[in-house]
């Protein structure tokens, strides 16, 4: 495991702050909707995929939609911590043995068991914690994993354009009128987080030329990949 790595996990492997972080998630409610968009764009390009891995899964709820969207497909479940992995078993019960767990550090996808040729790499809310070389370094870890034709999709918060930022004040302040609010479970996060741009241009440096942000909502984006055929 990278250092890096090393301290995105720790809180994660607490019992108690995985569970106490997943009843109060604030944002449950808003991602559903990207969720299920990010499904249906894939759906609507490759109805039938083969295997779904979600790294850095928590309770497996981008899993989930995958699963539901795909009922034909395998799903690969990848997080560090122990304590998600008993919350993602209760999740993905319903979808017996179509699922594989594995616990995986993201940051060393190599050594955790990921299988080469997926069919859809989904990642939500863990990229954030990586700074921008890492953030490079996934990116291109995932897409080694991806088959011809593969998607990769990222549901994750993002940082300002730069400082001074006059739309990061405005969004902070509109976004408490919609209930979201960051959570009172805190834990390890890369300061600075990474913008749109480090995003995008990371995705250019794995190869992906096919790649939009279809959806976007305060500091959340949903960026999408589909690697050449």
């Amino acid at each position: 495991m990278t250092e890096q790595g090393a301290l995105a996990a720790a809180e994660w492997r607490k019992t108690d702050f995985a569970r106490a972080w997943a009843e109060g998630d604030s944002y449950r409610d808003l991602l559903s909707f990207p969720r299920h968009m990010a499904a249906v764009l894939i759906a609507a390009d490759n109805p039938a995929p083969g295997v779904i891995v979600d790294i850095g899964s928590g309770p497996g709820d981008f899993l989930a939609v995958m699963l539901e969207q795909f009922p034909q497909a395998r799903g690969v479940w990848t997080d560090v911590s122990e304590a998600m992995f008993d919350l993602a078993r209760e999740r993905l019960g319903p979808f017996g043995d179509r699922v594989d767990y594995h616990l995986v550090d993201m940051t060393d996808l190599a050594g955790g068991g990921v299988p080469d040729g997926a069919s859809v790499i989904t990642t939500s809310r863990a990229a954030h914690h990586l700074d921008r070389d890492g953030l490079f370094d996934f990116y291109g870890q995932a897409a080694s994993r991806l088959g011809p034709g593969g998607w990769l999709v990222n549901l994750d918060h993002i940082g300002p354009a730069g400082p001074g930022d006059t739309w990061d004040q405005r969004l902070r302040a509109a976004r408490k009128q919609f209930g979201i609010t960051q959570s009172g479970t805190k834990h390890h996060h890369n300061y600075p987080l990474t913008s749109v741009d480090d995003h995008l241009q990371a995705l250019a440096a794995a190869g992906f030329t096919d790649v939009d942000t279809p959806w976007r909502a305060f500091f959340t984006c949903l960026f999408m990949a589909r690697k050449g055929s």
